[in-house]
């Protein structure tokens, strides 16, 4: 698939990317080149997707987040509610990890609370988060515009599938009790 709609929607969320030219033909199937254009089109330390640092989850580049910086949120203060909800989890990994440590990947909880706060704080701003499933997960916020995102993620997903690449909407996962 050779289609210039993600570029293009990306182009109308983030008007700074509308100067840079969307790639050729050839190169707009191939996720790294995406990425490339993502990170041309941004400027300085900026960025509007972001890595998730597998052995960082605390970090995830959330100071170099264009949209973060922008709205001027306090990222010690994200960083802060992370650990407050992480730190206990981590703790309790630690002491029962000869028992659980096989059975258990403290790792996604802990991408969970930093998508989960990421989330609250992009709701804040009418922002929605997106979650993309590569060979390391990526994050980006967008306008929060359900029809958009809805028509980018199925576009994105359709550009990528060969290369087993997938976007999500995040949205927050609700369980309900029993009662």
């Amino acid at each position: 698939m050779d289609d210039k709609k993600i570029y293009k929607i990306l182009q109308h969320w983030f008007p700074l990317l509308k100067n840079a030219d969307i790639p050729k033909k050839k190169h707009r199937q191939n996720f790294a080149d995406f990425m490339q254009w993502m990170k041309d089109a941004s400027f300085a330390n900026h960025s509007y997707i972001m890595k998730m640092q597998p052995d960082c989850f605390f970090e995830n580049e959330m100071q170099h987040s264009t949209i973060l910086q922008d709205f001027q949120i306090d990222i010690a203060r994200l960083k802060k509610n992370i650990a407050a909800k992480a730190d206990p989890i981590l703790a309790h990994f630690e002491q029962h990890k000869a028992v659980i440590g096989r059975y258990y990947n403290v790792n996604d909880q802990i991408l969970d609370i930093v998508l989960e706060e990421v989330l609250t704080v992009a709701e804040q701003i009418q922002f929605a988060l997106l979650l993309v499933y590569a060979d390391d997960y990526y994050w980006c916020l967008v306008p929060n515009d359900e029809a958009k995102i809805e028509k980018f993620c199925k576009s994105f997903n359709k550009q990528f599938k060969d290369q087993n690449i997938m976007i999500e909407h995040y949205e927050r996962y609700i369980c309900s009790r029993s009662t």
